[in-house]
């Protein structure tokens, strides 16, 4: 029995401190900022401008606006990993539909100001729609709010604050913690997690109609997160699922255009 006792005393101590490793890194094993120099020349080619955006809190927002000839503008909040480095080349998914369309790098990415939270996140999203409207004069009502990933978070977030044209979420999960507790359930995930993203309890405090594309073998976030925001979501909605599509290459699916050709003419 005493050697029984002393395992077990091994095994909580294990477990105890592996459980503080995760509380104590769980934005690094979220995130993954890519930091730039402050004079990183972007590709403005096409009608493109850099921006500096100033958030409630203090923050400066490095961001990237694209003009088109529609009226409709695309607000895009991109994935945990990079910098706008990489991401600004996901304008011209959108741009050659005649949209505009902006795009910011969180705080803490890029250029971009900051530490990474969850509420400084929100924070970012508001300043940016708020760009959009005083420096733009853009029309909320033209916004379709856009969300990839953990940007889906970001995005429904705004979108459940805001009156907006509509929301389109990629690869989106219903919850972190949700998500958290299927990677790592020995650790009880949702017990220590600072960050919620909880789009289940939000979403239906969109008013606006919701597009949802996932891949069918998304290899990180499973689709059936996208399956159930689509189960509980009560408003005008429209669900695709990729077949043979994982996480990061559904742009390279012509299924994945096509739907945002006739969504953003037709559904929203």
């Amino acid at each position: 029995m005493k050697r029984v006792r002393i395992a077990l005393t091994y095994v909580l101590i294990t477990y105890s401190i592996i459980f503080a490793v995760l509380y104590s890194l769980q934005t690094n094993l979220i995130f993954y900022p890519e930091k730039i120099s402050d004079d990183y020349a972007y590709d403005l080619r096409l009608n493109g401008e850099e921006h500096f955006i100033k958030t409630q809190d203090g923050e400066t927002i490095n961001a990237l606006y694209f003009e088109g000839d529609k009226s409709e503008t695309i607000l895009y909040f991109h994935g945990n990993a990079g910098s706008l480095k990489d991401w600004q080349y996901i304008s011209q998914d959108f741009t050659s539909l005649g949209y505009n369309f902006l795009i910011i790098d969180y705080r803490g990415y890029g250029k971009s100001t900051g530490s990474i939270s969850e509420k400084g996140l929100y924070e970012d999203a508001e300043a940016t729609l708020k760009f959009l409207q005083d420096n733009k004069s853009i029309n909320k009502e033209q916004v379709i709010i856009y969300g990839r990933s953990i940007g889906s978070g970001v995005a429904t977030e705004l979108a459940s604050k805001h009156k907006t044209k509509g929301l389109i979420l990629e690869s989106p999960f219903s919850s972190l913690k949700k998500l958290a507790n299927q990677k790592m359930p020995i650790f009880l995930p949702s017990l220590i997690l600072k960050y919620h993203f909880d789009n289940l309890s939000k979403i239906n405090k969109v008013s606006g109609p919701i597009l949802i594309v996932h891949g069918s073998k998304d290899s990180l976030i499973p689709v059936s997160h996208a399956q159930t925001l689509h189960k509980h979501y009560t408003g005008k909605q429209k669900l695709l699922i990729i077949p043979g599509a994982d996480h990061n290459d559904l742009n390279a699916f012509p299924e994945y255009h096509r739907a945002l050709a006739e969504t953003l003419t037709h559904f929203f």
